[in-house]
């Protein structure tokens, strides 16, 4: 087994999230490379793609910004490029998620795995990222709200 990413669309992909995740919470290449131990040159390269890490690399970029990393596995085959435009759908999906309802990333995550709302962005891609973000933002309220409802009741 590899300890590193070798396929690039998952290197591009772990990239850019690290990217949106430092960004979302306000640092610079230079600061995530401080916590970590890393010149921004490294950080830089991470975030474009350009440089294989392991999982657990990642993640510790991760647990430096006070988030957490977690890879799920889907029985998805679509192209390559089809599957990274959803992730980044949905991951877009979730920061103005956060950001609306002022709430951390990880958080927001979290709430919208719970509700169904990540669920729903990915069964909907398609529709979904045709639509302005507020209704984007309305249509996660509702599924949201929805699947809590169905908690309530089943307690």
């Amino acid at each position: 087994m590899k300890n590193k990413f070798e396929d690039q669309e998952n290197v591009s992909m772990l990239g850019m999230t690290i990217q949106q995740v430092r960004k979302a919470k306000g640092m610079t290449q230079e600061e995530l490379g401080k916590r970590v131990g890393l010149p921004k040159s490294s950080i830089s390269k991470i975030e474009k793609g350009l440089t294989h890490i392991s999982f657990e690399d990642a993640s510790l970029l991760m647990d430096a910004m006070g988030e957490k990393i977690t890879i799920q596995v889907m029985g998805m085959k679509e192209p390559g490029a089809k599957k990274v435009e959803r992730v980044r759908f949905v991951t877009i999906g979730v920061m103005w998620y956060a950001h609306s309802k002022k709430m951390t990333f990880a958080d927001a995550y979290k709430y919208l795995l719970v509700y169904k709302g990540i669920q729903f962005l990915e069964e909907n891609y398609a529709y979904e990222q045709t639509l302005p973000r507020q209704t984007i933002l309305d249509d996660l309220d509702k599924v949201c709200n929805r699947n809590l409802e169905k908690v309530r009741k089943a307690i």
